[in-house]
């Protein structure tokens, strides 16, 4: 629980730090994205994403065309240092911290499509023979154990800040996406995230 501990500390400061200084700076300006996921198995285990986008590369092009006049695209990596929790159906809390590396393309009318991968620490807690809700705290706090998360997938969203200009700095997104918690004995375990990324300020 206390390597989970730090482990969020010390990215949550990398990512205060990195959005600070040059992360970012090119697309954005002074806005820092903030990442904001429903992240579950299925609808009725709820689970929680969070994390800064900080930008590693970015480039814009502009093509023109006739008929149509000027498109621009931008392709970004992402750096995303995440945290949060997924509830395991039934019986495990899983709190995790982590990196996910992100290929966004954002095309000219807003359409968003990105490929990502990356990997988390999790402290799991509670015991997989009974149900959460039978389970006593004391059970669910003694009953845990580390495990690595490993996730990769794609996803699709909508960009509004690219299609009106000044308007909000929001980006909502679906993503579906491979978690897996046992990845030598079972290596696909499909689940959503879907949310959205706010420019702060």
């Amino acid at each position: 629980m206390r390597t989970l501990f730090f482990t969020g500390c010390l990215l949550f400061t990398l990512g205060v730090s990195a959005q600070s200084n040059s992360f970012g700076h090119q697309r954005r300006g002074h806005v820092n994205p903030f990442r904001i996921n429903y992240f579950s198995y299925d609808i009725n285990h709820p689970g929680v994403q969070l994390g800064p986008e900080l930008d590693f590369l970015w480039t814009r092009t502009e093509k023109i065309r006739c008929e149509s006049g000027m498109k621009v695209i931008d392709k970004q990596l992402l750096f995303v240092p995440n945290f949060g929790f997924i509830l395991y159906p039934e019986s495990i809390v899983n709190l995790y911290a982590g990196l996910e590396l992100d290929y966004r393309v954002i095309y000219d009318r807003g359409i968003i499509f990105d490929i990502f991968f990356g990997g988390a620490y999790c402290q799991r807690f509670g015991s997989d023979k009974l149900p959460l809700g039978e389970q006593d705290f004391e059970t669910v706090i003694m009953d845990s154990r580390s495990a690595f998360l490993p996730t990769f997938g794609m996803g699709t969203g909508y960009d509004f800040h690219k299609r009106v200009f000044g308007g909000p700095p929001i980006i909502i997104s679906l993503r579906a996406v491979n978690a897996s918690l046992s990845p030598s004995t079972d290596f696909y375990n499909p689940c959503i995230q879907l949310g959205c990324t706010i420019g702060v300020q």
